[in-house]
């Protein structure tokens, strides 16, 4: 009885099927018994559980299409949620102004520093903007708030600026002035030279409008 019962359990050890085999008894018994001799061999335990798990497949011999692809690059598999979208229709344009999505729109949308800001515009606040130039600050303007963006972009009204600047030694053009540049001369504003200390003069100009571009926005003052 006890020839059986351990011949039973030796059988079931070496049973690949049954839930008690024993991998490591079945690598060195002789009695092992495979249970198809034309199973595929694996380099690996990885390698068979991504057969396993199909994300790899195991080329048949016998296949004429996987004869022909046997020169070409192996192609990397994916996942079904990792696999390329399929191609979308081109979505028209929109018409931003029947959509509401504007300037003007979003001005009204804004808060933090560009809800105030929205706000000196809405009472017609007069406001004072330090510009700056690529060394430091170059001046200041004082005028209304008509529009901005999130770029702080500036639309200004009745503007005031007063700036600094190196004095210009140049000699005049010499000849007669042509009608356009006295044209030019009538319709530009008018720039009155505060005053000039060294090599540096303060200027100073009225403009109706202005429109500053925010990469030479420095600071921006609430005049009372």
């Amino acid at each position: 009885m006890a020839d059986d019962e351990s011949s039973s359990t030796s059988d079931e050890s070496l049973d690949v099927k049954s839930v008690k085999f024993d991998p490591l008894k079945a690598l060195y018994s002789t009695k092992i018994k495979l249970s198809g001799t034309k199973a595929p061999i694996y380099d690996n335990v990885s390698k068979f559980e991504a057969v396993m798990s199909g994300l790899s497949k195991q080329s048949k011999k016998n296949d004429p299409t996987t004869d022909a692809k046997q020169g070409e690059c192996s192609r990397q598999r994916f996942l079904s949620h990792q696999e390329s979208v399929a191609n979308k229709k081109k979505i028209e344009k929109r018409d931003w102004i029947a959509d509401g999505r504007n300037v003007l729109s979003k001005m009204q949308r804004t808060f933090g520093p560009l809800g105030m800001l929205h706000e000196y515009m809405e009472n017609r606040t007069r406001i004072k903007v330090y510009t700056r130039n690529a060394r430091g600050i170059r001046g200041h303007v004082e005028a209304y708030v008509a529009a901005f963006d999130k770029h702080w972009n500036l639309a200004l009204e009745d503007c005031f600026e007063i700036w600094t600047r190196k004095v210009k030694r140049k000699a005049p053009a010499l000849g007669i002035p042509s009608d356009v540049s006295m044209m030019d001369e009538e319709t530009a504003p008018k720039v009155i030279v505060r005053k000039i200390e060294g090599k540096m003069e303060t200027l100073e100009r009225h403009v109706p409008q202005m429109l500053l571009r925010g990469e030479q926005v420095a600071i921006i003052v609430k005049i009372n």
